[in-house]
Formats: C-alpha cells, sequence, structure tokens
C-alpha cells in the first residue's frame, strides 16, 4: 500500500485505526449487553457514525484500496438510516428546529453521498441516505446533484431549505452549476487551494494533526471528486492538490 497522506506516517495510521476498531467493539458490545442505559444508545450510535468515518478516511489516507472502505461504509448507512432522523437537526437560537444541519453534520452527509457514489454502490444503498434527508426534510443543491445523478427521476430541487448559518462550498456550488467545463475545472480546483480547508475553521476536525491527542484520520475533500466524476471533467490540474482523493475519482472511472 502506497501512503496517501502527506502528514502522518503508515504506523499512526495503523494505531488510530486499531484503537477505533477497539472502541467501537467494546461499544457495541455494551450495547448488545444491556450495559449502556437506554437514553445512552442513541448518543452511542451517533458517536459509532464519526468514528466509521473517521476510519473510512484513514483508511484512505493509509494507502487501502477503495473496495476496503465499503464494509465501514456500509456500516455507517445502516446506523445513519436508523438514528439519525429528526435527531441531527440544527437548533437555533430560539430553540427552534430548523430544516437543515450544522457544519459537522452537513459534512458528515456530504460525505456520505460523495462516497457512495464514487464507490458505486446500490442504489438501495444509497436511497437509505436520500431517505433520511428526506425524513429530516433538508433540501440542499449539493446533496441533490449527487443525488440526482445516482438517481435520475429524482424531482429536481426548487429551493433550498436552509434559513439560517454559513455560506460554504461557493465555487463547487458554482462548479455544479455551470455547463462550461473548462470554468467548473478551474473552480474546483480554486476551492480545493484555497477555499475548503480554510471555510472548516469552525468545524471539529479542522487542525486535529496538531492536537495533542491523536484524533487525526486525514483531510479528504471526498464531494469536489464526486462533482468531478458526476460532470465528467479533466482533474489534471487539481488531482495532486493534497485534499483531493484521485484513487477514488480513478476507482469510479474504472468501475463505472
Amino acid at each position: 500500500m502506497i501512503m496517501r497522506d502527506q502528514i502522518k506516517d503508515k504506523s499512526y495510521f495503523v494505531t488510530f485505526l486499531s484503537k477505533l476498531e477497539n472502541l467501537d467493539r467494546q461499544t457495541e458490545e455494551k450495547i448488545a449487553s444491556g450495559s449502556v442505559k437506554p437514553d445512552r444508545v442513541l448518543p452511542a450510535r451517533l458517536s459509532m457514525i464519526n468514528s466509521l468515518i473517521r476510519r473510512i478516511s484513514a483508511k484512505y489516507s493509509s494507502g487501502m484500496s477503495p473496495d476496503q472502505l465499503l464494509k465501514e461504509y456500509f456500516e455507517a448507512t445502516d446506523l445513519i438510516s436508523t438514528y439519525w432522523p429528526g435527531n441531527c437537526k440544527f437548533i437555533g437560537k430560539k430553540r427552534e428546529i430548523l430544516d437543515q444541519y450544522s457544519l459537522g453534520n452537513y459534512d458528515t452527509m456530504l460525505w456520505m453521498f460523495s462516497l457512495g457514489y464514487l464507490l458505486d454502490v446500490s442504489i438501495v444503498q444509497f436511497e437509505k441516505l436520500v431517505n433520511v434527508i428526506d425524513q429530516d426534510q433538508v433540501k440542499d443543491k449539493l446533496f441533490e446533484f449527487i443525488t440526482s445523478a445516482k438517481i435520475p427521476n429524482r424531482p429536481k430541487l426548487k429551493e433550498e431549505s436552509y434559513k439560517h448559518g454559513w455560506k460554504l462550498f461557493g465555487k463547487l456550488r458554482e462548479a455544479t452549476e455551470t455547463e462550461d467545463k473548462a470554468k467548473a475545472e478551474s473552480l474546483i480546483k480554486a476551492f480545493l487551494e484555497k477555499d475548503w480547508y480554510k471555510e472548516h475553521k469552525n468545524a471539529g476536525w479542522y487542525d486535529n494533526h496538531k492536537g495533542k491527542h491523536d484524533t487525526y484520520s486525514g483531510y479528504w475533500c471526498f464531494e469536489a471528486a464526486a462533482v468531478t466524476c458526476i460532470k465528467g471533467l479533466d482533474d489534471s490540474t487539481y488531482r495532486d492538490q493534497q485534499y483531493y482523493p484521485k484513487d477514488l475519482a480513478d476507482y469510479y472511472r474504472a468501475n463505472h
């Protein structure tokens, strides 16, 4: 396996993955044995979703093949379909529940949609995520751009449901809307080089490679690869950018 990550070495990821897998296994055992209080099962399951996505990122960072990401992806999808609806929506200043997600939960869902497309999972598997955002009544252009590529008969989005918060992913959103491929390629290149990491300064994972605790799993903009593949773009000008998961884009092209 050839390392993809440019920050940590292979031994770091071996230890990191072993730790997460052990923690997830212990959590499963505690839930199965009934030692987790009923009111703590939901937080435990939601925490496992985050852990599984970190495992996916770490596996990719360490050089594992895309096929080796599917186990965690399917487990995360099943947990999301069961425990996410109604439990991860954004709560406003007046304690109102809004039809949108916080940045952290938005990333989770966007990465899951992007990975589902790049790994070419079945429609049945992909629809588990679609059903979740439909239940939550969350309408988002990037979600729908990827979803419509996977499910062509999906009704066209008329208006986003977001009423409060942030305006991020601007150049990537613009890339999805232009029919000019050269412009789209230029926008994604600029998004990766200037915007993606900087825009996530309020995300829980931002700069965690500098932390005292080993929480770093890699920094990957899976959504940029998904948009690239959906639009059939030439990624030669940005495929070696450190946040771009080029091997996932190549995997999709080779298998689809």
